[in-house]
């Protein structure tokens, strides 16, 4: 009994953060209500996939707010999920990288580098955007967050370039002419000496 009054009490707080925390509240309470349940009763490795069909059910116009809401649940429900679920929702709502990163960095800020290194991840190509949006939360770490970016850089490039050296090796034959038959070589024979040596 005590555990779904509790339960049932936390699903309200976190939907209510979720609405303060939305941009501009175009879903109803209820959807809201209904997200956050959906979230909080899903198992730790289902959280990124709940996170990620939460966001893609509303239609574009609200993915904003379905994300902020989806990030916030999960977040405060699972937080050992923050990676897995900013990369899964950036990279279902790439468009709303602001309102996702802020929103992260509003309920787990001590895992920023960790939110700025998932959401470059998921959106590489809006990296950049999300070191700012970061770096506006939070000024002090602005030099954290440009070497986390530039390191999801790197990963990418070196992972992108295992590609360019994988296929087939070739071998050419070099017309090089035989050489004389090898010569047995003792090496502990001295002139005028022993060659028996071992």
């Amino acid at each position: 009994m005590k555990t779904s009054i509790l339960k049932t009490v936390s699903i309200g707080a976190i939907a209510a953060s979720a609405a303060l925390l939305s941009p501009a509240v175009a879903l109803s309470p209820e959807a809201v209500t209904v997200i956050s349940k959906d979230i909080a009763s899903s198992k730790v490795v289902e959280v990124p996939a709940a996170v990620a069909k939460a966001i893609a059910s509303v239609s574009k116009e609200d993915r904003s707010v379905a994300a902020v809401t989806a990030v916030t649940a999960a977040i405060k429900t699972h937080p050992s999920t923050v990676a897995a679920t900013v990369t899964a929702a950036v990279k279902t709502a790439p468009e709303a990288v602001d309102a996702i990163v802020n929103a992260a960095l509003e309920v787990a800020p001590n895992s920023a580098l960790t939110i700025v290194s998932a959401a470059a991840e998921g959106a590489p190509e809006r990296a950049d955007q999300i070191a700012a949006v970061a770096s506006k939360k939070m000024p002090t770490r602005s030099a954290s967050f440009e070497r986390e970016v530039a390191s999801v850089r790197g990963r990418r490039l070196v992972s992108a370039g295992a590609g360019l050296t994988s296929g087939a090796v070739q071998q050419q034959a070099l017309n090089i002419p035989p050489a004389a038959a090898p010569a047995s070589v003792n090496s502990y024979a001295v002139s005028g000496g022993a060659s028996g040596r071992p």
